[in-house]
């Protein structure tokens, strides 16, 4: 089982590739499933935040 996912939760810069929208969706979802075996509530509170926020933006550009 692989650790947390820094990039995620702002503690580490990007490769060079920056992913689109819908991974950073899916990426974040599979992260909050893997739940406190891995994150502190903490980390998936802001995570969950993130997500919120995510499908937001996607909402929005699908809107338009």
């Amino acid at each position: 089982m692989k650790g947390k996912n820094m990039r995620l939760l702002g503690r580490e810069d990007s490769a060079s590739r920056q992913p689109n929208i819908q991974e950073i969706i899916g990426d974040l979802q599979e992260e909050i499933a893997r739940g406190e075996a891995v994150y502190t509530v903490d980390e998936l509170r802001v995570l969950e935040m993130k997500l919120a926020e995510y499908e937001q933006m996607l909402q929005n550009l699908l809107e338009r």
